[in-house]
């Protein structure tokens, strides 16, 4: 039995299935809340929202955005252990990993690049980030609707 067989047929990945619905629920509200969060802070990095300083949408957003995040994360996990085989071999799946990644490791430049305590200039790179950010979320979004088709 592989660790993905092992996951699956666990008492996790039974719980997991028993509370399925629930679990896809709590994944889609996080999601609703997350992407609500990254939109509006990367528009404002694309020039809207202009009366909103960057750095008060870091403020507000970011601690929504984090716990959102955790509560996307911690539901992803369940539901993939209730279906670890299937979704291992699926390619929405692992797309959506992929610009998982890719969204993540997007965040830690900006917020690494860019002390949310000093002024961003409405530089390219700022825009390139935003731009990177709400396409690969975006993808994120329609790979998990994709996963139920593939």
């Amino acid at each position: 039995m592989n660790i993905l067989e092992w996951l699956e047929y666990s008492a996790i990945g039974e719980t997991a299935r028993q509370f399925y619905p629930w679990l896809e629920v709590m994944h889609i509200l996080g999601f609703s809340v997350l992407i609500g969060c990254v939109a509006i802070f990367d528009l404002r990095l694309l020039g809207y929202y202009r009366r909103l300083s960057i750095a008060d949408s870091v403020r507000y957003l970011l601690r929504l955005a984090r716990m959102s995040f955790i509560i996307v994360a911690l539901s992803g996990l369940l539901l993939f252990a209730a279906q670890a085989t299937l979704l291992a071999v699926n390619p929405a799946f692992r797309f959506k990993l992929l610009l998982l990644a890719i969204a993540l490791l997007n965040a830690v430049i900006f917020h690494w690049k860019f002390s949310p305590s000093r002024q961003v200039k409405q530089l390219i790179f700022v825009k390139a980030i935003a731009i990177i950010s709400l396409l690969a979320w975006m993808g994120i979004v329609i790979c998990g609707r994709f996963i139920a088709y593939t």
